[in-house]
């Protein structure tokens, strides 16, 4: 079984991407302000002791916001929902800490962890304004504007490895197969 749980520095520097081999260095600025600031940087989805998928955070230009800095679900298990899984873990640490937006970049492949691919952000919830180049999850009105479970029951229930929301999973596999 799969569990998310809290991403930190330490082990985030261990941790290559299995999209781009991209293995980030001890002391990277936006990983020491995460790591001081929330005591973490993010989170990780480990199934038998194996980490399998990282959302890397990093504290936004504004108060209140969240920037993802890493994004990935090893090939092999890509396409269970893992992304979701993960998108969701963050939120809830994001609520947690009393943050309000979630923002990426998106890509239109999965080539580098750090930009997931919009289509994938946007099957999470993420909506990018016209005059961004950033994709938002914007907590407080996906909570306010919740219609059957509601964002943030899907984000508890994310946490507490339940059955996923109905409309299926999104991976990065199922999106750059879409393409």
């Amino acid at each position: 079984m799969a569990r998310i749980s809290s991403l930190v520095a330490a082990e985030l520097i261990e941790l290559p991407c299995p999209y781009c081999g991209r293995q980030l260095p001890a002391g990277t600025d936006w990983l020491v302000a995460a790591q001081s600031q929330w005591g973490r940087c993010g989170v990780k989805l480990t199934q038998n002791g194996t980490v399998v998928g990282i959302l890397a955070l990093a504290p936004g230009e504004e108060r209140g916001q969240g920037l993802v800095k890493a994004l990935w679900v090893r090939p092999e298990v890509s396409g269970r929902g893992y992304g979701r899984q993960l998108v969701q873990g963050a939120a809830a640490e994001m609520v947690r800490l009393k943050l309000d937006v979630l923002l990426a970049a998106g890509g239109r492949t999965h080539l580098a962890c750090a930009t997931p691919p919009s289509g994938f952000l946007a099957a999470v919830g993420f909506v990018r304004p016209p005059d961004s180049r950033l994709w938002r999850l914007e907590l407080h009105r996906a909570v306010l504007e919740r219609s059957g479970l509601g964002l943030l029951g899907r984000l508890l229930r994310g946490l507490g490895n339940g059955p996923e929301p109905a409309g299926g999973a999104v991976s990065s596999h199922a999106t750059r197969s879409g393409r």
